[in-house]
């Protein structure tokens, strides 16, 4: 909503610039030796709320930089964002060696460079104004408006699923399987993690070599299913090495399903509400993440971890037929702007 209103750039510098501010308070306190839990709670709370701004905005002025190519667009800059987690990765590691403190006066000096990149942009033309509305009533609109859109709706749906059976299992299951059933402790979560993104980046190079996908709804089915077969072999007594294989092949089928769907709502969004309607699709994805973080951890518990990697296969696949069966999904085409 924010996003529409307002210069997508202007909003993007004085968020960034506000976002320098929370780490280097964290530093102060971490020399001080005054971190408490409940200050760790509030500094997560922080940088989640100015993210939850900064991202549709961002993906909103994707479509105004990018030209006629969005997908294209879309894979580079997912590709970009998760070639820069794996190397989070390595930064993490070392903190024992350099300290958080340094860690996180380095993440702000990234978050000033954020400031000094995105004010390079030219400036936008901000979308006519329009009668303000309270905003939840704002908020409403956007989410009718992804819901009756024929080509919004089943990627968003998608999106949903995924964020409660395949990010639920991201975040719950594979860190229980190498500990429970491979013994393994931080490394190996880091591994399992880290095999997952590289994944994601292998197939977005794929896909900005090829040019994009001309069809991707069609993509996004194909990977969908394959990505629950994938998955459905940790059902299996695997040999550790076998086990981050189909980690990283998860990941393959992961980065057609982020690029995809991000695309095919960014392509079919009126510029006057593309903010909100990836605040919709954004919203889709972490509301779906909490439901299967619980409902897979319960899982764990009663069945185990090998038996519950069973619940998001069948959950998702039951989801993505139900998709292809009552909506157009299989047919939506690839919309250069």
């Amino acid at each position: 909503m924010v996003g529409d209103r307002r210069d997508q750039r202007q909003l993007l510098v004085t968020l960034h610039g506000i976002m320098v501010i929370p780490p280097l308070v964290m530093a102060v306190l971490v020399q001080m030796d005054l971190v408490l839990f409940e200050i760790l709670i509030a500094w997560a709370m922080i940088g989640g709320v100015l993210g939850a701004f900064a991202q549709p905005a961002r993906d909103a002025m994707l479509n105004r930089v990018a030209g006629r190519d969005i997908q294209g667009v879309v894979t580079l800059t997912i590709g970009v964002q998760f070639g820069i987690q794996i190397l989070g990765f390595a930064i993490g590691s070392v903190a024992d060696a350099v300290g958080p403190s340094t860690l996180l006066v380095a993440q702000a000096v990234c978050m000033v460079g954020a400031v000094i990149t995105t004010r390079m942009i030219a400036p936008l033309p901000v979308a006519p104004l329009r009668p303000r509305r309270p905003a939840l009533g704002e908020i409403a609109e956007g989410v009718v408006m992804a819901w009756r859109s024929d080509a919004i709706r089943p990627p968003l749906i998608l999106t949903f699923a995924v964020g409660m059976f395949f990010a639920g299992t991201y975040v719950v299951v594979l860190p229980l399987m190498v500990r429970d059933l491979y013994q393994g402790g931080a490394g190996g979560i880091a591994a399992a993690f880290a095999a997952n993104m590289l994944g994601t980046c292998t197939v977005i190079f794929f896909l900005m070599r090829r040019g994009g996908i001309a069809r991707p709804g069609r993509a996004l089915v194909i990977g969908g299913f394959t990505s629950s077969l994938i998955l459905s072999t940790l059902y299996f007594e695997l040999a550790e090495w076998a086990f981050y294989v189909v980690i990283y092949l998860w990941g393959l089928c992961g980065g057609i399903s982020m690029t995809m769907g991000r695309a095919i709502v960014q392509e079919a969004s009126p510029e006057t509400h593309r903010a909100r309607l990836m605040s919709v699709y954004s919203l889709g994805m972490m509301g779906g993440m909490p439901i299967g973080s619980l409902m897979l951890g319960w899982c764990v518990g009663a069945l185990g971890a090998r038996t519950a990697i069973l619940v998001p296969v069948i959950g998702f696949a039951t989801t993505l037929t139900l998709l292809v069966a009552t909506t157009r999904l299989w047919r939506i085409e690839r919309q250069p702007l």
